[in-house]
C-alpha cells in the first residue's frame, strides 16, 4: 500500500510537472470517454434499465396481441382482456390500460393538451406503485356510477398546478367534464413505456365521457385498443405464461372466428399471443430490434473515437517515457526490477485516465443534454438519459481499461531502454532510434485507418440523407403549416362539427398572404394513417392476399393545397357534397388492380360485401404515405362529407414563410372556440423532417464524431512529426551543410507523413469495405461503395495530415545548419 501511495505521488507530480503535454492528453481522454459514457447513458436508458416506479419490475410482463396485417406485438380488445384476466393462473393478476389518450385540460379560460391514460381500476395495486400524496385509482372508482376520478403524474402537479399541496378533493376540467383528484403519482413513475408519459390517469369506465365512446366498445371483440400488463405469479415464467394465454387465445378463436382468427400469412389460425417482460416492453417490441441496432452503431463509432483518442495519448506518453530514458536506466541499474517500473508507468496512465474520465463526466453531462434535443429520442417521452449510478460506474470501468489500453505499450517500451547509452547521456536527451515504422510510427497509422473509417461512414450516412431530403415524395413541400384540432374532447356532434370546420377553413382562407386552405385526417409522411378492408368489383382475391388498403378522409381541396398532381379522371369539387359515394385513388393502386386499364369508373366497396359502392373518379400521383423507404402503396382518399372525422389537421399554404401566419390561424379557432386547443403545430418541412430523424441524427453524430477522430488523428500527426524533427536536427543540419535547400527538407518531412497518411488511406479502404456492408440497411439509395463519399473522405483525410505536418516541416526546413550541428 505505501508503495502505491508513492507511485500515486509522483504520478500526480509528473502531471504538474509537464503540464502542457498531459493537459492534451486529459482533453483527449475527456472527448472520447465522455462520448462513451454519454451513448452509455442513452443505451442504459433505452434498453438496461428496469421500469421505473414500480414494485418488483422483473415480475411484470405485457401481453400482445398480434395484429391481423401488420405487427407481431399489438394490442387487445376489452373482452379478450376479461377472459384472459379470468381464465390465466399464470398470472395474479391482469391490467389493462391505453396510454395515448388525447385530453383537453381546461386551464383558465381555455384548454391545454394533454396526453393521459385510461386504466383498470387495478392498474396502480398491480405495479405496486405508492401515491406522492392521497391515493391510486381503485377498482370501485372503475364502476359506471362512480364520480369521475384522476390522479395527476408528479410532472403535471407541479408544472401546472404548482405543486398545490391541497389539490386532493378538487375538480379539473378534463374533455369538459368535471374529475376529482384523488392523487398525485410518485416523481420516479412514468408509466409503462418509453414512448408515453401520461400526465394524468383517469377509471376505465370513463372512456365513455373522455372520448364519447359508446359503451358497447366494451363488448366489441373486433375494436383492439388496450394494452394489456401482468404480474407472473409465484414461479411462474414468462415463456408459460405465454403458453396459457396463447391455449386461451385458441379457443377464443374457435368462439369468436370473425373477430379472433386470422393471421396475414395464415387466415385460418388464431392471432398468435406474446408474453414480453415488461422491462423489454418498454421500447415497442416491434421497433426494438431496430432501436438496437441503431444505438450499438452509436456506440461502436464512439468507442473507435476512444481507441484513437488512446493512440494519441500512448504516443504522448512514449514521448514523455523517452525523455526520462536517463531517469529509468538509472532506477534499474540500482537494482529497481522492470515489473517496477512498469508498474510505476502504468499508475501513471492510470491515474491521467482518471482525471481524464472525471472530465469527461462533464462531456457527458453537455453531450445527454444534446442527444435529449434529437426528435429520434425526444420521442420517447418518458427517457431519462440523465447520469446515475450504473452511468457512473460505467465511466470509472471505461477509464480503468482506457489507462490500461494506451499506458502498458509505452510502460513495457520505457521499461528496457539501452542501459549504456542511456546512462551516457548526461543531458537527458533522448535516445533516438530514427525508425521508420517504429510504435509511434504504427499507431498514427493506425489513428488514420479508423479516422478514415469513421469519416466515409459520415460520408456515406450525409449522402444518404441529402438522398432523402431530394426524394420526390408526390406533393409540395415549402410554405406550408400544419395544425391539427380535435372537436370529440369539446362534445361537438356531427352537425356542429362540420359547420365548425367550415368556418374555419372559410375564415383561414381569407386571411392574407394565405394562397389556399384545406384539411386531412392525416398528413403524409409519418402518419400511420387508417386501413380498412377493400373490395374491388370484379377483382378475386389471392388466397392470402392482403386487402386492407390505406385509406384517408380530406377535404374536397386537399390535392390543390398540397400539391398533388390528379393524373385522370378529376379530383373532389362542391358537387361531390350532393353525391358523396366517391373516391380518389392513386396510380399504386390502379396498377395493381386494373393494369393498362382506366379505373375511373370502376367501384370499390369498403369493409364488408353490405357497404354501399364507391365511385372511382380520379386517379392521383403516387407518393410516400407512411416512410420515406416504403414501396409504393395502394391509396385511398375519401371525401370529408362522406366520412365525418372530428379530429383533422388544418392545411395551409401561405407566401413566405409560413411560421408567420400562425398567431392569425390561432385567433381563428379561438374566435370559434376558446377552449379548442392546438396541437402538432409544425410547418409541413418540420413535419417530414420528423420522419428523417432516425437518418439525421445518425448523420449529425457519425458526421460529429468523424470530424473529432479526425482532429484526434491531426494533433497525433502533428505530435509525431514535431517530435520527428526534434530528434533529427543534427541529421538535417548536416543535410543542409551538404547542400540541401528548403524545399529539399520540406519534401522530406512531408514525403514520411504522407506515406503514413497513404499506408493509414488503403488499409483504412479495405477496413471500410468490410464495415459498410453491416451498415447498407440504413443508408436510403445510396451503395455502401458510393464513390463520392470514399473519394472525399480521402481527400480531406490527406489535406488535414498535410496541414498537421506543415508547421513541423516548416520548423524543420528554417534550422540554421550551424546552430543544428553543434547540437548534441
Amino acid at each position: 500500500m505505501d508503495s502505491l501511495l508513492q507511485d500515486l505521488r509522483y504520478a500526480m507530480r509528473a502531471m504538474i510537472k509537464r503540464p502542457a503535454i498531459n493537459a492534451v492528453a486529459v482533453i483527449a481522454l475527456a472527448l472520447g470517454i465522455g462520448a462513451n459514457t454519454a451513448i452509455f447513458s442513452v443505451i442504459n436508458a433505452l434498453l438496461l434499465q428496469p421500469l421505473p416506479g414500480v414494485e418488483d419490475p422483473d415480475r411484470l410482463a405485457v401481453v400482445y396481441t398480434s395484429d391481423f396485417s401488420s405487427s407481431l406485438y399489438s394490442t387487445s380488445s376489452f373482452p379478450d382482456y376479461i377472459d384472459f384476466r379470468d381464465r390465466s393462473d399464470m398470472f395474479s393478476g391482469l391490467a389493462a390500460f391505453s396510454d395515448s389518450v388525447a385530453i383537453n385540460l381546461g386551464v383558465g379560460d381555455g384548454a391545454e393538451r394533454i396526453q393521459g391514460a385510461i386504466v383498470t381500476g387495478n392498474y396502480f395495486s398491480l405495479l405496486g406503485v405508492s401515491p406522492r400524496m392521497g391515493r391510486t385509482l381503485l377498482p370501485d372508482d372503475d364502476r359506471p356510477q362512480s364520480s369521475p376520478a384522476t390522479v395527476l403524474s408528479h410532472e403535471l402537479w407541479q408544472n401546472q398546478f404548482g405543486a398545490d399541496q391541497n389539490i386532493i378533493g378538487k375538480t379539473v376540467s378534463l374533455n369538459n367534464q368535471s374529475f376529482t383528484v384523488v392523487g398525485v403519482a410518485p416523481d420516479e413513475f412514468k408509466g409503462v413505456r418509453l414512448e408515453s408519459a401520461p400526465a394524468l390517469w383517469i377509471p376505465m369506465a370513463t372512456i365513455t365521457l373522455i372520448q364519447r365512446s359508446p359503451a358497447t366498445i366494451f363488448a366489441q371483440r373486433g375494436s383492439r385498443w388496450l394494452g394489456i400488463i401482468g404480474r407472473l405469479g409465484p414461479g411462474a415464467t414468462a415463456e408459460q405464461a405465454q403458453a396459457q394465454i396463447q391455449t386461451i387465445a385458441d379457443g377464443l378463436a374457435a368462439a369468436y372466428p370473425d373477430t379472433n382468427l386470422g393471421t396475414l400469412q395464415q387466415p385460418d389460425q388464431p392471432r398468435p399471443m406474446s408474453v414480453v417482460p415488461a422491462n423489454v416492453a418498454m421500447v415497442n417490441p416491434n421497433t426494438r430490434e431496430e432501436t438496437e441496432n441503431f444505438v450499438t452503431l452509436l456506440m461502436i463509432v464512439v468507442a473507435v473515437v476512444l481507441v484513437i483518442a488512446c493512440a494519441n495519448v500512448a504516443n504522448l506518453l512514449i514521448v514523455r517515457a523517452r525523455g526520462r530514458q536517463k531517469e529509468i536506466a538509472v532506477r534499474l541499474a540500482l537494482g529497481a526490477s522492470r515489473f517496477r517500473i512498469i508498474r510505476q508507468m502504468l499508475t501513471e496512465s492510470l491515474f491521467l485516465s482518471l482525471v481524464g474520465g472525471a472530465a469527461g463526466l462533464l462531456v457527458a453531462v453537455w453531450m445527454t443534454e444534446l442527444l435529449s434535443s434529437f426528435d429520434q429520442l425526444s420521442s420517447f417521452a418518458a427517457l431519462d438519459i440523465s447520469v446515475d449510478t450504473s452511468v457512473l460506474v460505467f465511466t470509472l470501468i471505461v477509464s480503468v481499461m482506457t489507462g490500461i489500453l494506451f499506458g502498458l505499450a509505452p510502460a513495457i517500451q520505457a521499461s528496457r531502454p539501452d542501459l549504456v547509452p542511456a546512462l551516457k547521456d548526461s543531458q537527458g536527451r533522448e535516445i533516438s532510434r530514427n525508425r521508420r515504422f517504429g510504435l509511434r510510427s504504427l499507431l498514427v497509422v493506425f489513428q488514420v485507418v479508423l479516422s478514415m473509417v469513421l469519416l466515409i461512414g459520415a460520408g456515406l450516412f450525409i449522402r444518404s440523407l441529402q438522398k432523402a431530403y431530394t426524394t420526390d415524395l408526390g406533393f409540395a413541400v415549402n410554405n406550408a403549416l400544419l395544425v391539427t384540432v380535435d372537436l370529440n374532447a369539446q362534445g361537438y356532434n356531427e352537425a356542429q362539427g362540420r359547420e365548425f370546420y367550415k368556418q374555419l377553413l372559410e375564415h383561414v382562407e381569407a386571411l392574407p398572404r394565405v394562397e389556399s386552405a384545406s384539411m386531412a385526417a392525416y398528413i403524409p409522411v409519418n402518419a400511420n394513417g387508417s386501413r380498412d378492408s377493400v373490395i374491388v368489383e370484379g377483382y378475386e382475391p389471392r388466397p392470402g392476399e392482403d386487402m386492407e388498403l390505406n385509406i384517408n378522409t380530406v377535404e374536397h381541396s386537399y390535392f390543390e393545397a398540397l400539391g398533388i398532381q390528379i393524373q385522370s379522371g378529376r379530383g373532389f369539387d362542391e358537387q361531390d357534397r350532393l353525391s358523396p359515394q366517391k373516391v380518389v385513388i392513386n396510380e399504386a393502386m390502379a396498377e395493381r388492380y386494373w393494369p393498362g386499364q382506366s379505373p375511373v369508373g370502376r367501384r370499390i366497396k369498403l369493409g364488408d360485401a353490405r357497404s354501399p359502392f364507391l365511385e372511382i373518379i380520379g386517379v392521383a400521383r403516387t407518393g410516400k404515405y407512411r416512410s420515406f423507404r416504403e414501396q409504393p402503396l395502394p391509396y385511398i382518399y375519401l371525401p370529408y362529407d362522406q366520412q365525418y372525422r372530428t379530429r383533422m389537421t388544418l392545411l395551409v399554404r401561405a407566401t413566405g414563410n409560413p411560421a408567420t401566419i400562425l398567431p392569425a390561424v390561432r385567433a381563428e379557432v379561438q374566435r370559434l372556440n376558446k377552449n379548442v386547443p392546438l396541437y402538432n403545430v409544425k410547418t409541413l418541412t418540420e413535419h417530414l423532417g420528423v420522419a428523417l430523424a432516425r437518418e439525421r441524427m445518425i448523420a449529425t453524430l457519425v458526421g460529429m464524431f468523424g470530424l473529432l477522430a479526425l482532429l484526434l488523428a491531426a494533433v497525433g500527426i502533428y505530435g509525431l512529426m514535431a517530435h520527428s524533427v526534434s530528434e533529427r536536427v543534427h541529421e538535417i543540419g548536416i543535410r543542409m551543410a551538404l547542400g540541401a535547400q528548403k524545399r529539399d527538407i520540406l519534401v522530406l518531412v512531408l514525403g514520411h507523413s504522407l506515406l503514413l497518411s497513404g499506408v493509414g488511406l488503403v488499409a483504412g479502404i479495405v477496413s471500410t469495405l468490410v464495415f459498410t456492408r453491416l451498415i447498407s440497411s440504413l443508408l436510403y439509395e445510396v451503395s455502401p461503395t458510393d464513390s463520392v463519399a470514399f473519394v472525399t473522405a480521402a481527400l480531406t483525410l490527406t489535406g488535414v495530415m498535410l496541414l498537421a505536418s506543415y508547421i513541423p516541416a516548416r520548423r524543420a526546413a528554417n534550422v540554421d545548419p550551424m546552430v543544428a550541428l553543434r547540437y548534441e
